[in-house]
């Protein structure tokens, strides 16, 4: 039978795994090389700070995961953009994609205490790109989008942009947030979690984590531009509806309701 680790031998970190844990954690990444170590081991780089390391022993196959994040680096994240299609349109991905960072400039500007920033653009074009309101370094980075499982390896500058991409995950999508959850229970075996992530944990398991973004706008015409540029943003996320439960509970998240904790 198969053997299944996580960790390191070498560093003294080896924990036994399962094979469904060990898939949950490779799933979405995509090999970007590969070493040849002779007739017992071979090792492929994954995608997303990872590397899976194949062992043949006397006892059988031995299929061991490291991450290859650094101590003190912004891992990468990897969210599931598309559910259970082998091969989708790349306008879907697109509208999707472009949501994706809308909401989390929305997010990171209100989490940097700019959310003014929103209210005066949007006054003046109600379509206004809001990432250009971002600088380069505080950008939704995407490392890598792998095909057949859909999934996007986000990445991040900053550690305050890492917390965004978070925080934005759990607002905006029951479903999305879920199964971020499970990644990040899974490779949390793997190291101590960061900081933002216990943090994601923590807030998801609130009643209201949203953010309350009606309070801070001053103009009534303002609010209801937002309002149908947040839903609109929802719906293309999600491809769902916007009069749909998801999107109008996310939306109320989002925009009306108030941190209680």
């Amino acid at each position: 039978m198969a053997e299944f680790t996580l960790g390191a031998q070498e560093l003294g970190e080896t924990q036994r795994s399962d094979f469904a844990e060990f898939i949950n954690i490779v799933t979405g990444r995509s090999v970007i090389s590969g070493a040849d170590w002779g007739k017992d081991r071979i090792e492929l780089g994954l995608s997303g700070d990872g590397m899976v390391r194949i062992f043949w022993t006397p006892d059988g196959l031995h299929a061991n995961f490291i991450s290859t994040t650094n101590k003190n680096e912004i891992p990468p994240l990897m969210l599931q953009i598309v559910d259970g299609e082998k091969r989708v349109p790349a306008r879907i991905l697109e509208k999707r994609l472009r949501a994706l960072r809308t909401l989390y400039s929305i997010v990171h500007l209100s989490l940097t205490d700019r959310f003014n920033m929103v209210q005066d653009v949007l006054l003046k074009d109600p379509n206004y790109d809001l990432e250009l309101l971002l600088n380069d370094d505080e950008l939704l980075y995407i490392e890598c989008l792998a095909p057949g499982s859909w999934y996007v390896t986000l990445w991040s500058k900053m550690r305050t942009s890492y917390h965004s991409i978070l925080r934005t995950v759990a607002i905006v999508s029951e479903r999305g947030r879920e199964a971020l959850l499970k990644k990040l229970e899974a490779e949390s075996r793997l190291k101590e979690l960061e900081v933002e992530e216990k943090e994601f944990e923590l807030f998801t398991k609130k009643a209201d984590y949203g953010l309350a973004l009606m309070d801070r706008l001053s103009s009534d015409s303002v609010k209801t531009t937002l309002k149908d540029r947040v839903e609109e943003e929802l719906g293309n996320f999600l491809l769902l509806e916007p009069h749909s439960i998801e999107v109008q509970n996310a939306k109320k998240r989002l925009l009306d309701e108030k941190d209680k904790a």
